[in-house]
């Protein structure tokens, strides 16, 4: 069983300071709940927020890997040694800037990332960031986990890429915005439902210059059943992960043995 806390939080836009101090005793709050959560989960861009204007100038908001956002998770991670998925935040590469999260586990190391894949390009993301190409699955006490951040969710094959490779969960952090809540439920149930594992999905609340967001934290299980879901207010969502629960469904409904990849390879280039 892994006990998870999902800090479904308002972000001050371009205030670090208040943002930082605000996560950290969100942290210490989500440490008294019953049972004590084994994982905090951040959403996207929690140090900052975002705007797309803001993608124009990202060399100002920017920090590497050793910056003060990272570094005030690694220490929150140790003091109560608990995981933390550091939702995201950008950060500067040798080779460019990425939208990326950490895996922070509880010695406050970082033992894995993944940097966003899908940049919304309607928003000019693509602007500043580059493209994520990482698939990695981490083998690790909480079992077999990958990650998405935000519009990934809408783009089957990355899950699916995950569950081939064996993953038993994937952890979303997100800033999903009005009026598409139905979207953020319906994508993400059909992906637990579609690689038959459970999704774990974090989104911010209020408001930024970029409009509103929807909330709406969720833990789904591989059946597509909600184990736990926020509102459209600032919360601590809590709830539990089984993974056993991964076996028995694949055993019960075998879809990876009757998938038919070399059609679907047809179907890709056209000649279905």
């Amino acid at each position: 069983m892994t006990n998870f806390a999902l800090l479904q939080t308002d972000i001050k836009f371009c205030d670090f300071e208040y943002n930082a101090a605000h996560v950290t005793d969100l942290i210490n709050a989500a440490m008294e709940k019953t049972p004590r959560p084994d994982v905090i989960v951040l959403p996207e861009d929690w140090s900052s927020g975002f705007s797309d204007e803001m993608f124009h100038h990202m060399e100002d908001y920017i920090e590497t890997m050793d910056g003060p956002a990272v570094t005030v998770l690694k220490e929150c991670a140790k003091q109560h040694s608990v995981w933390i998925v550091a939702g995201s935040i950008g950060i500067q590469f040798d080779d460019g800037m990425r939208n990326t999260t950490f895996l922070i586990n509880r010695e406050g190391e970082i033992v894995g990332d993944y940097s966003k894949m899908h940049l919304y390009s309607d928003m000019d993301e693509d602007v500043p960031y580059l493209h994520g190409t990482k698939t990695e699955v981490y083998d690790t006490e909480l079992g077999r986990v990958g990650f998405m951040i935000c519009y990934d969710i809408r783009f089957c094959e990355l899950s699916r890429t995950y569950a081939l490779k064996g993953a038993e969960m994937v952890i979303v952090t997100s800033n999903f915005p009005n009026p598409r809540v139905s979207h953020w439920r319906t994508l993400l149930m059909a992906r637990a439902i579609e690689n038959q594992m459970f999704i774990v999905a974090c989104n911010r609340v209020g408001e930024s210059p970029m409009g509103s967001y929807c909330g709406h934290s969720i833990i789904i299980d591989p059946w597509g059943t909600v184990i736990a879901e926020g509102g459209d207010g600032e919360e601590i969502i809590t709830g539990t992960v089984d993974l056993s629960a991964v076996k028995e469904i694949r055993d019960t409904i075998h879809m990876f043995r009757d998938r038919r990849p070399g059609s679907y390879g047809e179907i890709l280039a056209g000649k279905e």
